[in-house]
């Protein structure tokens, strides 16, 4: 830089001499030699212009290389200018420029490794501005609601009308459950926000996220809770009813002195104690199984070995029964003796559903949902589960069938829920059920 402005100072210098000259010439009539010393003011001028000249072009280069982020621009690259401009200030720019680029590349960097971390969770999530322009969403979010681009938050309605109205309403730090039963699914979402400011431009950051399995574990795990306490009390106090129900039935049989008719009246009444008693007992340790599902032993696990299965334990009923072999080579992790028991419960539900049918049809088949799990169907052509009742159907005791203990769903969906998995239904009342047995990873 100091040569480029020792050179310009130079050339200004003798500009300015030459320009007197000029002026002294023609005040002493000396003609010619002021048309030459002209020519020569000329020749310093228009080398002045063309080195400032040079100087610009290069300095818009450079300003054009920063504000687009163009480092291939077109023109001379700095290096091969070396003749034309100083060096101390292509070294400079150079400097500057790659200073930068490498500046740049790091923050492209970090956006593509957190763009890639957003993509990677299972978190569903997106941005949209003030004025409801979506600005971004992940993949997770994506794959939940089948959109691939979506413009303004308004264009949300297509995955549930609601949507769009729960946003502008969203403050941040507020939460908002919203339920969505889609295609053969049903989900429980919350929606949570945070709003920052980039230049200027207030977001919305809003995740979503289907908290359904984790309510119904926690649903489950309070019946537990609720059944370990009953069944221990009540043994507690049948068991010595019982006992004591036995003796005094014994002793009865024994006691001399007493009346027949006395004593066949007493013996009925402790016998109706004994038995009742005994029924009661027996009751709770059918509830006990609810509690004492064993953990999963996960294996790789073809689908079709279950379905295979399935139509070898109901062979008699193949003529009701359909299976529907999966398309593709489908395999889960599970324990085979866990899973073939919720096929078992799900088919004789659907056998009990459709008794009174003229023409039963219950099918299995299996597929991969949009989320890209694995699944496996069990459909019937039944009476059909009333909306209001379908989410009763898997809490612990309760039936709609006369002689039923209400435990067989309760236990599937828990036996799911021990897989990282889930058992839903859907259905209509006359219109047959639907239940999904969805399966997930087990950590082993």
């Amino acid at each position: 830089m100091k040569r480029y402005t020792k050179k310009a100072a130079g050339l200004i210098f003798l500009l300015l001499a030459t320009s007197v000259t000029f002026g002294l010439l023609v005040a002493f009539q000396f003609y010619i030699s002021a048309i030459v010393t002209f020519a020569l003011i000329l020749f310093e001028g228009y080398y002045l212009f063309h080195m400032m000249e040079r100087s610009d072009r290069l300095f818009k280069q450079f300003i054009w290389s920063i504000r687009y982020s163009d480092f291939l621009a077109s023109g001379t690259p700095l290096q091969k200018q070396n003749d034309k401009i100083p060096q101390d200030m292509v070294k400079v720019m150079e400097e500057a420029l790659q200073h930068y680029k490498k500046h740049l590349q790091e923050k492209e960097s970090q956006l593509q490794y957190f763009q890639a971390l957003a993509n990677h969770i299972d978190l569903s999530v997106f941005v949209y501005s003030a004025t409801g322009q979506v600005e971004w969403m992940n993949q997770a979010f994506k794959i939940q609601t089948g959109l691939n681009f979506a413009e303004t938050i308004d264009d949300l309605a297509t995955y549930h009308p609601e949507l769009p109205a729960r946003l502008r309403t969203l403050h941040p730090g507020e939460l908002s459950i919203l339920q969505v039963r889609r295609k053969d699914e049903y989900s429980q979402l919350i929606l949570s926000a945070i709003s920052f400011v980039v230049l200027g431009k207030p977001l919305t950051v809003v995740s979503m996220k289907n908290i359904r399995s984790v309510l119904e574990n926690k649903e489950t795990e309070a019946w537990q809770k609720l059944i370990r306490v009953l069944t221990h009390e009540i043994m507690n106090s049948m068991t010595p009813i019982v006992s004591l129900s036995e003796l005094l039935r014994n002793k009865c049989m024994d006691e001399p002195g007493v009346d027949t008719e006395d004593r066949e009246e007493i013996n009925q009444a402790v016998e109706t104690i004994f038995r009742r008693s005994s029924g009661l007992v027996r009751f709770v340790e059918s509830y006990r199984k609810v509690t004492g599902i064993p953990m999963p032993i996960p294996e790789i696990i073809p689908v079709n070995h279950f379905l295979d299965n399935i139509s070898l334990l109901f062979k008699d009923q193949k003529d009701k029964i359909k299976i529907v072999p999966a398309t593709a080579h489908l395999q889960v992790i599970a324990d085979k003796g866990l899973i073939e028991q919720v096929l078992i419960n799900l088919v004789k539900n659907a056998l009990d559903a459709t008794r009174h049918c003229l023409r039963p049809q219950i099918e299995l088949s299996a597929g991969i949902n949009e989320e890209g799990k694995t699944f496996i169907r069990v459909s019937d052509n039944g009476t059909g589960i009333p909306v209001e009742v379908q989410e009763r159907i898997f809490i612990p005791f309760f039936t709609t069938k006369p002689s039923g203990s209400g435990i067989g769903l309760s236990i599937s969906r828990q036996i799911m829920h021990m897989h990282k998995g889930d058992l839903s239904v859907l259905s209509e009342n006359g219109q047959g059920s639907r239940f999904f047995v969805t399966f997930g990873s087990i950590q082993k």
